[in-house]
């Protein structure tokens, strides 16, 4: 008769459990997290863009609060006409938008304050 080995008779390793349950966790989080990051990027990068272009006339700052709110409502962000500051002289156009996104976790809600500051040159 045959004498069991050890990975044979059901047990299993603490480490490995304890790794499982790191990754179970790292999974959770990176599931919450990572489209709220990419809705902040995207949000950046239009209001990069917006400064970029804010040198056209028709780029108005009630333009730009428009484009921005538009922006912030296709990525489900909570922005309102009063986080967006807009602040423009005959050189440079400023932009700071401000808002507080709340990521729900099982056991902890986090929130996630975040403000985008950008200044752009006018040409």
């Amino acid at each position: 008769m045959r004498k069991w080995i050890r990975s044979e008779s059901g047990q299993i390793n603490v480490g490995c459990f304890i790794a499982l349950i790191v990754l179970a966790i790292a999974v959770v989080i990176a599931v919450k997290t990572v489209p709220v990051v990419i809705s902040m990027g995207d949000m950046e990068k239009e209001i990069e863009a917006l400064a970029a272009r804010a040198n056209i006339s028709t780029y108005t700052n009630s333009v730009i609060r428009g484009r921005i709110l538009m922006k912030a409502q296709q990525d489900d962000l909570p922005v309102t006409p009063k986080d967006i500051r807009i602040e423009r002289n005959s050189q440079y156009i400023h932009i700071v938008v401000t808002y507080t996104v709340t990521i729900k976790y099982p056991f902890y809600t986090y929130h996630w304050h975040k403000v985008h500051d950008y200044t752009g040159r006018l040409f």
